[in-house]
């Protein structure tokens, strides 16, 4: 599964739980095996364990960081079904951008015509506090890309009714639309 298809992010922290499983496994395995075999933890032996034991934290992070993510619920994803342009690339899924404050997670997003549409389900608090905030953050994250106009949001209604006037793009943003998806793909999960 692609970065952008529906369901990537169910999938990313699937892949995530499984690896957490697979070295956690590993670590007791290790270790159980080094004190079987020699009586003792203070083998060269035990060494193995302690390294697996770091990308075992790297993905217990990793899962962490992605686990109160929202994704769109079967409600929400036939609602996007209607859109005319439903299917077409411009249409995006489980989009996130990773920042020092931490992951701001879209799970659906609209990058058609010189605008980015995004669909944020998260809240607002203390790191984002309004829409204002959000598109800071957006528009910060791209800034070595093509200015784009950003919209918000909050609800799948809205998101529908503001895609719906977003008309075919023109020659112009073709391909600067499909630098703008690659950007946002490489700046998160």
């Amino acid at each position: 599964m692609e970065k952008g298809q529906h369901g990537y992010m169910n999938r990313h922290k699937r892949n995530v739980l499984i690896s957490i499983i697979v070295l956690g496994l590993f670590v007791i395995a290790g270790v159980f095996f080094t004190v079987a075999m020699f009586d003792t933890r203070k083998t060269v032996f035990i060494v193995i364990p302690i390294l697996v034991a770091l990308p075992l934290a790297k993905q217990l992070v990793a899962y962490i960081m992605c686990a109160g993510f929202k994704e769109l619920t079967k409600d929400e994803y036939a609602k996007l079904e209607k859109l005319s342009y439903f299917g077409d690339p411009s249409l995006v899924y489980d989009v996130s951008i990773s920042r020092y404050e931490g992951i701001v997670y879209f799970p659906a997003a609209v990058i058609r015509d010189g605008r980015m549409l995004f669909y944020y389900n998260g809240g607002y608090g203390k790191k984002i506090p309004d829409e204002a905030a959000l598109k800071k953050i957006i528009t910060e994250a791209l800034a070595d890309q093509k200015k784009y106009v950003v919209i918000i949001a909050t609800d799948i209604d809205g998101f529908v009714a503001k895609a719906e006037k977003i008309k075919a793009p023109s020659d112009e943003f073709v391909g600067a639309d499909e630098k703008i998806r690659n950007r946002l793909y490489e700046l998160g999960i």
